[in-house]
């Protein structure tokens, strides 16, 4: 069975998006950060890592997108993907009121996702970013000796395991999660596949409408689009995108040819299966 690395320790996003992929007979590895599961991979001390790449309501996870910019010429590649349904809850002592909470911990994408009902409610509180929803638990059950109440934004189970109160964080729109997972090998070709890439532009006018151009002359639909910056350059990004299509396909690789005349450089990151139907763009 295989050895899988993700974002922990146990009771994790992260981690139960890597159980419903490989199910509880593989044996898995949690590292503090995005960057060790990279690494976990990389040194083949793990044949696949998990990892967030997007939100439905936060957009891109940054930690992972700049990995893939500042480790372009790893070997690591995208083998698949999972799409999570995310339920968040408010977990805190028993015994503690809800008015007394002064700090709530979580992982950062956690806590954006959850802040506006934070400040609503609890208006004086400070967040405090960790590493994960499973190390706010940890810096929830240290002793404090400060009066005011503690909490943490995680998962149900976190709770239950730690007995902790937990109360659910009401959400207006669908909250998902999905999460890429990584190997050193290519993914076996399916029959509905994706492809994700990553290119830079030349400095010159026109430059983004020419790197899109050849999507649409192959009736090629993409799925996401993303830039981030470079940070190697003021004002020079690099662009994500997902396309339907697996990259050995006759018209992906004409549009592929294409992109890379017209682009500075151009990674192609992986072509996996596709899970579940996204929207068109």
């Amino acid at each position: 069975m295989p050895t899988v690395a993700y974002l922990g320790p146990e009771k994790t996003n992260t981690y139960f998006a890597a159980l419903k992929r490989f199910g509880r007979k593989a044996t898995y590895v949690h590292a503090s950060t995005v960057e060790e599961v990279f690494r976990l991979v990389e040194r083949k001390k793990a044949d696949f890592g998990v990892v967030a790449i997007e939100n439905s309501l936060q957009g891109g996870i940054t930690h992972t997108l700049d990995r893939f910019i500042d480790f372009d010429e790893s070997p690591v590649k995208v083998y698949g993907e999972v799409d999570e349904s995310i339920q968040h809850f408010l977990i805190f002592k028993k015994g503690i009121k809800p008015e007394k909470i002064r700090m709530v911990f979580s992982h950062y994408s956690a806590l954006d996702q959850c802040r506006e009902w934070i400040h609503a409610n609890f208006p004086n509180a400070s967040t405090l970013p960790t590493n994960s929803t499973a190390s706010a638990i940890e810096e929830l059950l240290k002793r404090d000796k400060s009066g005011f109440g503690r909490a943490a934004v995680g998962r149900i189970e976190l709770a239950r395991s730690s007995g902790l109160k937990a109360v659910p964080i009401p959400i207006s729109q669908e909250n998902r999660t999905r999460f890429l997972i990584l190997s050193l090998k290519s993914a076996p070709k399916g029959d509905n596949s994706k492809t994700s890439l990553m290119f830079s532009l030349k400095d010159k006018p026109g430059a983004l409408y020419d790197s899109l151009r050849p999507f649409k002359q192959y009736k090629i639909n993409l799925s996401k689009i993303e830039s981030r910056p470079t940070k190697r350059k003021a004002w020079e990004y690099v662009f994500f995108v997902d396309l339907e299509g697996h990259e050995s396909d006759p018209q992906v690789k004409k549009a592929l040819r294409a992109l890379r005349r017209t682009t500075a450089s151009l990674r192609v990151l992986g072509s996996y299966p596709a899970e579940g139907a996204r929207g068109r763009g």
